[in-house]
């Protein structure tokens, strides 16, 4: 029996960084798009450029964030950088970028939420009516608590599930703000930790987490490799190459719910969370 045909995805969270293009032409990556049914992506670059790169040669819509690390280490000072704030405004304004991140907050390269420059980040998207990508890693969903309630006009997407967090901490986060969309990039085996396993069985705490709130969860590759190792000087970054595998293990675990669920998670969902930029005359 031939195997059943691949369904659609949106692919909300993919990079296409400076060494990712050293590896992998954005034509390459655009391909690698198409073959897997990537119905649209959401890309951000560093430098940003690099996104729209492959939202260029891509066949279908891809979204560009504009990424707030403006320079290849600025994924360490962009909080100290009074340009970011500048080149974020005229990046929006552009009509080129619809989104603002990935922005990390993780122990030793995250400042406190009250950064002005962050701040300033949260007053344009409100402004520009764009979400945020906030990587937020913490054992505790209280640590992002803060934030989420405090900017009720502000679209948040939730990189990775907090990352490590259980289903518990990620449940009372999204009970407590609405305005956070919740997505399960690299909730793999190989970086954040077992959140199902590599045959697709799908743990019930999570299952019902996902029956809980049925229109909030989306899915992303975040095409890196390796893990853990953001400033390598002597190898470029290969996850493209890993594409297939990343997109794989989702399409696995989705296979578990029930189909109407699953395609909300795979595909409808961020058709919804991202109407405002797939709207846009490039994007149709």
């Amino acid at each position: 029996m031939a195997a059943a045909e691949p369904q659609p995805v949106a692919d909300v969270h993919l990079h296409y960084n400076w060494d990712h293009e050293e590896v992998t032409p954005p034509e390459v990556a655009a391909e690698k798009l198409a073959r897997n049914k990537v119905a649209f992506g959401v890309v951000s670059g560093v430098p940003a450029a690099r996104a729209l790169k492959l939202k260029e040669a891509a066949s279908m819509p891809v979204i560009a964030f504009f990424s707030p690390y403006i320079h290849h280490r600025g994924r360490l000072d962009w909080h100290r950088d009074e340009r970011v704030l500048k080149r974020t405004r005229a990046a929006l304004a552009s009509g080129r970028f619809h989104g603002i991140g990935e922005v990390h907050f993780v122990a030793s390269i995250g400042p406190p939420w009250s950064n002005p420059v962050f701040q300033g980040l949260l007053d344009l998207a409100r402004e520009f009516e764009v979400p945020v990508l906030v990587h937020a890693e913490a054992s505790d969903h209280r640590y992002f608590l803060p934030v989420c309630r405090s900017n009720p006009g502000v679209r948040f997407q939730w990189a990775h599930a907090g990352a490590r967090m259980g289903p518990e901490a990620v449940g009372a986060l999204m009970e407590a703000c609405p305005n956070v969309w919740t997505e399960l990039s690299a909730r793999d085996p190989w970086r954040y930790g077992r959140f199902a396993a590599e045959d697709g069985s799908l743990p019930e705490a999570w299952r019902r987490l996902f029956e809980r709130f049925p229109e909030r969860f989306m899915i992303g590759s975040d095409p890196v490799w390796p893990p853990g190792m953001v400033f390598r000087w002597d190898t470029a970054d290969t996850g493209w190459r890993r594409f297939e595998q990343f997109l794989d293990y989702h399409r696995r675990w989705l296979r578990a719910l029930p189909q109407d669920l699953a395609r909300k998670i795979r595909l409808t969902n961020a058709q919804r969370f991202f109407a405002y930029a797939l709207s846009e005359p490039r994007n149709q």
